[in-house]
């Protein structure tokens, strides 16, 4: 099963669109309420674990899934670790550590958070970049349902967010979006020209499985990736024959 465009999906900026537009204050109010609500859970929440799951379809067919990843996050105040495919990134109080294992690679910066990746992450670009943007939240059940329509030109055309009203947490992402922007013109399905990816798609992020308590500090440490001697990074353990990058000038 192809990886390909979640993969390039991971890796854009999250909603990179600018200040959202609401047409009430009372609105503004309650978006701002719920994605604090959301990102408070996720922080103040002690030895998390939970599964994420990610899956494409094009517009048109949205029932079939073209492409797919699984993966784990486990979390602890500010610290998180979030293993997907052959990649693991582990963020400390210090650093940001991506294991690429078919590269043989450690990427090495400073601690930030990994936006599509982490709930905490997807929160803090919302409440930063959303400008021009049409939102609306309804109450379906113990569910909380975000929605926000971007305006022509943006990567995305809609976001949907579906939240536990009673626990914060997230339990559904929906992205619809350009496909032709993430993958090469030879790709696309058009007349004369077939191909298997329509010119809009949809990623569809589920989360599942939270749980408390099922792992210790020892997945946050360091020392399983690297010591520095010297000044120097050094890998170590099964990562020894690993090579280290510094992607930050102030480790």
């Amino acid at each position: 099963m192809k990886k390909n465009i979640i993969n390039r999906i991971l890796i854009l900026v999250l909603l990179a669109a600018g200040p959202v537009s609401l047409k009430a204050q009372k609105d503004q109010a309650r978006l701002k309420d719920l994605l604090t609500k959301m990102q408070r859970a996720y922080q103040k929440a002690s030895y998390l674990e939970f599964k994420v799951e990610y899956f494409y379809a094009n517009q048109k067919h949205l029932n079939q899934h073209m492409d797919s990843l699984y993966g784990k996050v486990q979390m602890d105040k500010d610290r998180t670790r979030f293993v997907i495919d052959n990649s693991e990134t582990v963020v400390t109080g210090k650093y940001t550590i991506q294991v690429m294992k078919q590269e043989k690679a450690i990427y090495l910066s400073s601690a930030r958070r990994s936006g599509m990746m982490d709930p905490v992450g997807i929160t803090d670009s919302i409440l930063a970049h959303m400008e021009g943007t049409e939102t609306s939240i309804s109450k379906q059940g113990n569910q909380e349902v975000l929605t926000l329509t971007f305006p022509p030109g943006k990567q995305y055309t809609k976001v949907t967010m579906t939240i536990d009203a009673s626990t914060g947490f997230l339990q559904h992402v929906s992205y619809d979006l350009h496909t032709a922007s993430l993958v090469g013109q030879e790709m696309i399905d058009k007349p004369g020209h077939p191909g298997p990816y329509q010119s809009e798609g949809r990623v569809e992020v589920v989360f599942s499985s939270y749980r408390n308590g099922s792992f210790t500090d020892a997945v946050f440490d360091e020392h399983k990736f690297f010591n520095r001697v010297d000044g120097k990074f050094e890998a170590t353990g099964q990562y020894k024959d690993f090579q280290i990058f510094q992607a930050s000038s102030n480790l």
